[in-house]
């Protein structure tokens, strides 16, 4: 933090004539350590391609499904919150070095960024714009936790009506409201800077208004993300539970029609065709019910409740299921250093400024470390991934060397004399 010589200067350059209700400073910024300001650009770009390769990946028309279109739109958000977020630091570092004053109380390091009033303006709504992305990826995250519960508890309703539509019209509510809260943030955070004295970017404080709203979403995001902790160990549960024998209806995809018990008996379609010509001594004998006509005698509810045991669809709900439990888990755990921000602006302890600083500094290569696991998850768990992974790597190696063969076939013919040849 800064002195209070430095504080009262900074006071100087900016008259406040709005009252005593309302206090006037100048806006500052922490930029972190270099060595955290260096690493958060580079894994930008790592967390940028990733997301993207798994973008194009589960967005591809034979790989669309509901859990799919919610990993997908969660690695977009997650993208544009990495590639915005680091953008403030790194300018505050890199442009504006020689401004910089050293962060005496900083657990870590780093420095305090005394904004001009043509910095804050521009500045304020890229790190407000980026924390509203970071809020559409909680909200996808709830998303897929909510859709993976109701698929396990009911697995019949869920493939009737939760399709590929459904989840694109359940993901533009969340959307629309995340943006015009974010629009109306900024809008609002804008109003309150000015410019003072030597061109310094001011801030009128009145209860907070910025630090306010960004309060309020971090306490949704909390909420949320006791939901999303409850959802975990539900779907922990149920795999406990059922263990490999999750049940699955086998349903034909667009048919809104219950299968009966001869469609679900044991016995394959074609047992009928191939079976053999009852002798003429047995036709006489009593006729035993077939299972076509005992479908008739059982209740409509009991039939409903019968279901084929699919060992395809079987592993994919497993497979499915633990990487929302993996991604769950991640989420949890990069959003510790956002609970404890929270915490601390709140107001239910005394506020620390170094733990205000230590938040800061590490809170955006959190969310970046997070994004990273997610794709490891992704590998891990998909095998479509990895080949298609394995795929572009190989076309990438065989183009390198094909284009090394040729360069080599070239210059031998170049520096071979003309004698030679003929």
């Amino acid at each position: 933090m800064l002195s209070n010589i430095s504080n009262q200067s900074y006071d100087l350059n900016c008259e406040c004539n709005y009252g005593n209700d309302y206090i006037c400073e100048q806006s500052e910024l922490f930029i972190p350590s270099a060595w955290i300001t260096i690493t958060q650009p580079c894994l930008t770009v790592e967390c940028a391609v990733v997301n993207i390769f798994i973008i194009t990946i589960l967005l591809r028309p034979k790989n669309r499904t509901p859990s799919t279109i919610l990993l997908s739109s969660l690695a977009a958000s997650d993208c544009l919150t990495t590639i915005l977020a680091p953008i403030p630091y790194l300018i505050g570092y890199t442009f504006n070095f020689n401004n910089l004053i050293i962060a005496e109380n900083s657990i870590l390091g780093g420095w305090i960024w005394p904004q001009l009033y043509s910095n804050c303006i521009i500045l304020t709504p890229l790190s407000l714009t980026s924390s509203g992305f970071h809020m559409m990826s909680v909200c996808f995250t709830f998303m897929l936790n909510i859709q993976k519960v109701i698929a396990l508890q009911f697995p019949l309703w869920t493939m009737k009506y939760i399709g590929n539509k459904a989840t694109f019209l359940a993901i533009c509510p969340f959307v629309l409201i995340v943006l015009g809260f974010n629009t109306w943030r900024t809008i609002t955070g804008n109003g309150h800077f000015f410019e003072g004295k030597n061109g310094v970017c001011c801030i009128v404080k009145y209860k907070s208004h910025i630090n306010g709203s960004l309060l309020f979403m971090n306490m949704c995001l909390m909420i949320i993300t006791l939901v999303i902790i409850l959802c975990t160990i539900y779907i922990c549960w149920k795999l406990r539970t059922l263990g490999k024998n999750i049940q699955i209806p086998n349903v034909r995809k667009n048919s809104k029609k219950i299968p009966n018990v001869g469609e679900n008996s044991l016995t394959t379609p074609n047992t009928r065709v191939n079976t053999p010509k009852i002798p003429n001594a047995e036709k006489n004998s009593p006729k035993t019910p077939s299972v076509r006509e005992n479908s008739r005698t059982i209740p409509n509810a009991k039939r409903n409740s019968l279901k084929i045991q699919n060992p395809k669809a079987q592993a994919k709900i497993r497979r499915s299921a633990f990487i929302v439990i993996f991604i769950s888990v991640v989420f949890i755990l990069s959003e510790v250093l956002n609970y404890l921000w929270t915490i601390n602006q709140s107001g239910l302890l005394p506020f620390s400024h170094s733990l205000d600083q230590l938040c800061d500094s590490l809170m955006i290569l959190s969310w970046q470390f997070g994004f990273s696991v997610n794709f490891i998850v992704y590998f891990i768990m998909s095998a479509k991934l990895r080949k298609t992974l394995q795929a572009f790597l190989v076309k990438i190696f065989r183009c390198n060397k094909r284009k090394k063969d040729e360069n080599i076939f070239s210059n031998t013919i170049t520096s071979t004399p003309n004698s030679a040849i003929i």
